[in-house]
């Protein structure tokens, strides 16, 4: 069976304290138009990856620019998951990720999946430096 290009319920991060909890302890990075906001552990439980995207309604006036900039956040996130979803699982870690809109302007598909791309990519390599570093140190400890 070949890769799913799908968006899940499951996937969806929701709730009122897990947001919260996201936005206060999170890290975060600029991979314009969007900030990811995100935080990472090890799970003895299903590993999952959550995602949020937000669009400031003081960006972005209109309901209808708002909804459209994360329809294209849904979709390019939707079609380029993949990768993460698969590193995600083989380290066996529980990610939650928010993607909040910068620009005070609705951006063309083609500028939002090149952004979006970049920032999965860059999260896989946020994620590796930090939990396998934290291997090699226990490694290290070990040995001695």
């Amino acid at each position: 069976m070949g890769q799913q290009f799908t968006f899940l319920k499951q996937e969806k991060l929701t709730g009122e304290t897990v947001v919260t909890a996201l936005f206060l302890k999170g890290a975060s990075f600029i991979a314009y138009p969007v900030r990811i906001v995100w935080t990472a552990s090890k799970t003895e439980e299903v590993p999952s990856l959550k995602v949020l995207m937000s669009v400031p309604k003081k960006k972005l006036k209109h309901a209808v620019d708002r909804n459209r900039v994360k329809r294209l956040l849904r979709e390019a996130y939707r079609l380029h998951k993949n990768d993460l979803t698969t590193y995600v699982s083989e380290q066996s870690l529980h990610v939650q990720m928010a993607f909040v809109w910068i620009p005070s302007e609705v951006l063309d598909y083609d500028k939002v999946e090149k952004k979006v791309i970049s920032a999965l990519s860059k999260m896989q390599t946020l994620l590796t430096s930090e939990f396998v570093e934290e291997k090699d140190t226990i490694n290290d400890t070990n040995c001695n």
